[in-house]
């Protein structure tokens, strides 16, 4: 979590409804907010790939195209 100090910025997501359900059982299993589950979420991922130069890895698999009849 960012130190006691830090300069923080808000910020705003739009989530599936799906996927914001699962992060506030996470939050409310947890006794903690939702904002923190998503701040701990992207912290983690930053400390895993924020160093990187490489491609994320967020591609979602392309779709096959249905054959025309």
């Amino acid at each position: 979590m960012p130190s006691v100090g830090k300069k923080t910025v808000r910020t705003s997501v739009i989530l599936p409804a799906d996927a914001h359900a699962q992060i506030q059982a996470l939050a409310d299993a947890s006794n903690v907010s939702a904002a923190w589950v998503i701040r701990a979420a992207i912290l983690r991922f930053l400390e895993e790939h924020g160093g990187e130069q490489s491609e994320l890895p967020l591609r979602l698999p392309k779709v096959k195209k249905a054959a025309r009849i």
